[in-house]
C-alpha cells in the first residue's frame, strides 16, 4: 500500500512539473501578443526560474547517489 502511495505522489509531482512548464510556455506566447499583467508576470517569472532550478537539482542528487 506504501509503494503505492508513493507512486502516485511521484506521479501527480510529475504531472504538476509538465503542467508548469506547458503553463510557462502559455505566458511566453502571451507576453508575445500583449503585455502581461503583475500576476502573470510573477508567475511566468517563478515558473521560468524554478523549472531550470529543479532539473538541475535533480540531476546533482541522481549523480550523487
Amino acid at each position: 500500500m506504501i509503494t503505492f502511495l508513493e507512486n502516485a505522489m511521484n506521479l501527480a509531482f510529475i504531472i504538476i512539473v509538465i503542467s508548469s512548464a506547458i503553463y510557462c510556455r502559455k505566458l511566453k506566447l502571451t507576453k508575445w501578443k500583449r503585455k502581461l499583467s503583475k500576476g502573470e508576470m510573477t508567475m511566468y517569472i517563478l515558473t521560468a526560474t524554478a523549472l531550470p532550478i529543479y532539473g538541475i537539482l535533480y540531476l546533482v542528487f541522481l549523480f550523487e547517489k
